[in-house]
C-alpha cells in the first residue's frame, strides 16, 4: 500500500545511510509517477555529492594543553592530502562521542580529575562540503595525591601485604591510568593468595582546598 508517510520514512533512511558514509551533501528526491488501475511508480532520485570531511578541529576552554596536543589524542582527524586512504577525517557522530571519552581519559591521566567536555558541536559549511568541529571543555584544577589507604572487608586479611602493588604515591600527580594498573596488580596479587572472586574498587575523595 502506498502512503506518503512511508515514503518520507524511506527518504530519511536513505539520508542516514549517506550520512553514515560521510556524504552529508547528498540529496534524495522521491518522484511519484501516477499509473492506471490505481497504481504508482516510486522513483528515488539521488545526488550523492562528495564526501564531507573535517576541515578544522577547534577547542574552547583549554589553557594547559594546545589545540595540537589535544588533536593528537582524538580518533577524528582533520582533512589532509596524505589521508586519502583513511576515513578518520570524515564526520561521524559516533566517533565524536568516542573522542569525548579519549579527551576525558587524557586529562584524567594528567591529574585533571574535574575535567569535562561540556559540548561537541559540528558545524556544516554553507557549501556542505566541509565540517568544523568544536569541543567546549572545562579543564579544572590539577590534583596531586594526598593520602593512599587500603580498606579491606576480607576477614583476617592485612592490606599491607599488597601495598607494593599500588603505583600511586602521596605527592605525585593524580594519574587515572596508574589507578587502573594498581587495581589490576592488586587483583592478581589477591588471586595468588586464593581470593579468586575479590573486587578491588577505587574510592577517591577530592580536597578542593589543597587540590589533592
Amino acid at each position: 500500500m502506498f502512503t506518503r508517510t512511508q515514503v518520507q520514512n524511506d527518504v530519511s533512511r536513505v539520508y542516514e545511510i549517506y550520512r553514515r558514509s560521510g556524504r552529508f551533501a547528498a540529496t534524495v528526491d522521491p518522484k511519484i509517477i501516477q499509473l492506471d488501475q490505481n497504481r504508482v511508480n516510486l522513483v528515488f532520485e539521488i545526488a550523492e555529492g562528495g564526501i564531507t570531511k573535517i576541515k578544522g578541529i577547534r577547542f574552547v576552554g583549554n589553557e594547559v594543553f594546545s589545540d595540537g596536543a589535544l588533536q593528537s589524542e582524538l580518533a577524528t582527524k582533520e582533512d589532509r592530502w596524505y589521508r586519502f586512504l583513511s576515513s578518520d577525517d570524515r564526520y561521524d557522530p559516533d566517533r565524536v562521542e568516542y573522542d569525548k571519552e579519549l579527551l576525558r581519559q587524557f586529562y584524567l591521566k594528567e591529574g585533571y580529575a574535574d575535567f569535562q567536555v561540556t559540548s561537541a558541536n559540528a558545524e556544516l559549511a554553507k557549501d556542505q562540503k566541509e565540517f568544523y568541529l568544536t569541543f567546549n571543555i572545562t579543564e579544572g584544577p590539577r590534583y596531586k595525591v594526598g593520602q593512599v589507604a587500603i580498606d579491606s572487608d576480607l576477614r583476617g586479611f592485612d592490606g599491607a601485604s599488597i601495598r607494593e602493588q599500588v603505583n600511586i604515591l602521596p605527592g605525585q600527580w593524580y594519574d587515572a591510568e596508574e589507578v587502573k594498573t594498581s587495581i589490576a596488580q592488586m587483583t592478581d596479587a589477591l588471586g595468588d593468595q586464593q581470593y579468586a572472586f575479590v573486587e578491588v574498587r577505587p574510592v577517591t575523595k577530592q580536597n578542593v582546598d589543597t587540590d589533592t
